[in-house]
């Protein structure tokens, strides 16, 4: 039974964000730390999960997933009315929960300043990340499966994020480890212009394949059909959530978590393919992703952690990802690893041996060629070579 169990364990990391909103004040900022005293430490003192358990009731794995949505939803429904102000009481949240619990979120919110909103949206927009874009990342992928990829797009609308499920599962998978891929970091690449090219280009490409998708059917691009468009409306609709609650304010609020949630995922991006490299057209395989058996992290992400074997087979469901121990290895696990991105100098130096140890022990040898030519075009090169 743990091991169906074991999953339950995100909900604690998601309580502890919400009831750090409701706390209200500098509470605000407890919850995103004790999330990273939890992650970071876990992982630190804690080994790997190479388990491979069999499940036989899956539906409850299921279940796991689709009551995410309920509690991500009601963080942000709490986050909004926190954000308004005097005696508004949005959704009468306020005397519901005085009235159930005796607990005065009126006095929480009005012992609120503005720089403890910034805490409670680093918070939230960290759980946006990893149970709205993780979880509609393990969604979208079931693409014959109408209702997880409706949830999972409105997993996605939470960090306005309408062009993942297009451009992940129809662009990333297609060309990972390559340069067509926008989501794949070079060797060399700093995090922050990596950031702002990955965003820009898998939303070009995103348009790219629906405009493709929609022609194919005789659509018009600006038909309703466009999943675009329609993800840009799931977004609109819960900043008028926000704004219903705390006016432009509350907006404010809104993108801001959302900002921060894509450029998690975006960090995420950088870090599960960094360097590799893979001649277009070969098969994606393990070694083609940065892989980790971290056991809180594997736990908190619903195994997103095995990377290599996601890309090897995209379409498994998250229980069903194999560890690989020999697949090229993350240096933490992931929450500590987004930290280290932030730092190019430090992350180039713990990265640089690792990617010469990838080109000795996993790339192919046109894999090695086309690595080398693509360091000769890198002014980061010498950097990334030597690890300075």
């Amino acid at each position: 039974m743990i091991k169906y169990v074991k999953y339950l364990f995100t909900t604690l990391l998601l309580g502890i964000l919400i009831a750090s909103v409701i706390a209200g004040g500098h509470w605000m900022w407890a919850g995103l730390a004790m999330v990273f005293v939890i992650m970071i430490g876990g992982d630190a003192l804690t080994g790997e999960d190479l388990s491979e358990p069999v499940y036989a009731h899956t539906w409850i794995l299921n279940a796991m997933l689709f009551v995410m949505p309920v509690f991500l939803l009601s963080a942000l429904l709490l986050f909004a009315w926190m954000a308004g102000s005097g005696n508004s009481d949005f959704l009468l949240l306020g005397r519901t929960v005085r009235q159930l619990t005796g607990y005065d979120l009126f006095a929480a919110r009005a012992g609120t300043i503005w720089s403890d909103y910034i805490g409670g949206a680093l918070g939230l927009g960290l759980a946006v990340a990893g149970y709205g874009t993780n979880i509609a990342h393990e969604l979208t992928h079931r693409t014959k499966d109408k209702v997880s990829l409706i949830v999972g797009r409105w997993l996605l609308a939470f960090s306005c994020n309408a062009d993942f499920s297009i451009e992940h599962v129809y662009g990333h998978h297609l060309h990972v480890a390559t340069q067509k891929d926008p989501a794949t970091a070079r060797r060399g690449e700093n995090i922050y212009s990596f950031i702002v090219r990955s965003i820009i280009y898998s939303h070009v490409s995103a348009w790219r394949l629906e405009k493709n998708r929609l022609k194919k059917k005789g659509f018009s691009l600006y038909s309703w059909r466009n999943l675009m468009f329609r993800g840009y409306l799931m977004s609109i609709a819960l900043a008028a959530v926000f704004f219903a609650a705390a006016g432009w304010a509350g907006v404010a609020l809104f993108l801001g978590q959302a900002l921060w949630a894509k450029v998690i995922l975006e960090i995420v991006n950088y870090m599960e393919h960094y360097g590799l490299v893979r001649i277009e057209g070969k098969p994606v395989e393990p070694r083609h992703s940065w892989n980790t058996n971290k056991i809180v992290s594997s736990l908190v992400l619903f195994s997103l952690t095995r990377h290599s074997a996601h890309h090897e087979k995209g379409d498994l469901p998250f229980w069903k990802l194999k560890p690989y121990k020999d697949a090229p290895e993350m240096p933490f696990g992931y929450l500590t690893t987004i930290v280290l991105c932030l730092v190019p100098p430090l992350w180039f130096k713990i990265m640089a041996p690792k990617i010469q140890d990838w080109d000795a022990r996993f790339a192919s040898a046109p894999e090695r060629k086309l690595a080398a030519k693509l360091e000769k075009k890198s002014a980061w090169s010498d950097m990334t070579l030597v690890g300075a």
